[in-house]
């Protein structure tokens, strides 16, 4: 918060009204204002009064407005959450598979309907959606409601397919106790003309902090995208998450996909061979490696301090994926 300056100007106009000018200012002690003269001042006071064009603007203003200006961009750049434009963190992930872009949105919105981030992919990509909500401002209600995903086209859009065991319930029994609901949908093969992404809650003005990210991808498999997932959430308050697939995937060469948070929005740092897909603020991750042998697939995070946290991960497969072999 700025201070109160003691002064702006010295607040006398004597010499102006003795010759018949204008005064510069005419506002009580510490309420600045800027006059707009539209009368063009007589030849005697032009040396005393700067025009600018049909206005005139006293130079300690454009100050107070620099000031103002900084001390706002100060605040938000503090005080609001560290966004990255829209693209992938790592674009390369091996065997065939790139991420093109991607881009998030959330907030601290209560009983809402909906949520949408604006991304438009090329018609003909992948495109991987991850989500989660509440039910209620403190998180500590177990969601009855449930998501769908659309886009601006259609909304549901139909291409979109949620991993075997969404939605995920996570509910943390570390000491924030948050009850969350979570997502995976892949959309193999994204229709023309798409701009944005929604998420829309079943019921209306149910849902609370509707968190959702979009991101666009090549060489993915084109149908039965779907391997295997799975969910966790915090028993303590740590500086690491981890969650693993509910069953061992089939496929090599998977696309282990995940979306993660913490409650205090923390930095988060994947573990190896994972790599950041998309931080668009601080806490929330989504991350992603191709990984070849089949098995139970298993992903860390970790940030500084201890703290409660919840994500969901899913084995999605590439056009590189191949049925394992049976052992001899």
């Amino acid at each position: 918060m700025f201070a109160r300056p003691k002064t702006f100007f010295r607040n006398s106009h004597s010499e102006r009204s003795r010759l018949g000018c204008a005064p510069l200012l005419s506002a009580p002690r510490f309420r600045p204002q800027f006059v707009i003269r539209f009368d063009k001042p007589s030849r005697r006071c032009q040396n005393s009064l700067p025009e600018l064009g049909r206005a005139t603007l006293r130079p300690w203003i454009a100050i107070f407005a620099v000031v103002l200006l900084a001390g706002l961009a100060f605040f938000l750049r503090t005080k609001l959450p560290a966004r990255t434009p829209e693209y992938c963190s790592h674009t390369a992930y091996g065997h065939g598979v790139t991420c093109i872009g991607g881009a998030g949105n959330g907030g601290t919105n209560v009983n809402i309907s909906s949520k949408t981030v604006p991304y438009s992919p090329a018609a003909g990509h992948a495109v991987i959606v991850s989500a989660y909500t509440c039910a209620d401002k403190d998180c500590q209600e177990i969601p009855v409601t449930t998501l769908t995903i659309g886009d601006n086209v259609r909304n549901p859009e139909p291409c979109f397919e949620p991993s075997p065991h969404s939605p995920f319930a996570l509910n943390e029994t570390s000491a924030g106790t948050q009850k969350l609901q979570e997502y995976i949908w892949v959309c193999p093969n994204i229709p023309p003309g798409v701009t944005s992404f929604t998420a829309t809650c079943s019921a209306e003005h149910a849902c609370t902090y509707i968190t959702l990210t979009a991101t666009e991808w090549t060489g993915l498999a084109t149908s039965d995208v779907f391997d295997a997932d799975g969910g966790a959430a915090s028993s303590v308050q740590q500086n690491t998450a981890t969650i693993s697939t509910s069953s061992p995937t089939r496929y090599t060469n998977d696309l282990i996909y995940t979306f993660m948070d913490n409650t205090g929005d923390e930095t988060m740092t994947p573990a190896p061979p994972y790599r950041t897909v998309l931080q668009f603020f601080r806490g929330n991750i989504n991350t992603g490696a191709v990984i070849e042998n089949t098995g139970v697939q298993t992903t860390t995070a970790t940030w500084k301090g201890n703290d409660d946290w919840y994500g969901a991960m899913a084995a999605i497969r590439t056009a590189a994926s191949q049925p394992a072999q049976p052992h001899p």
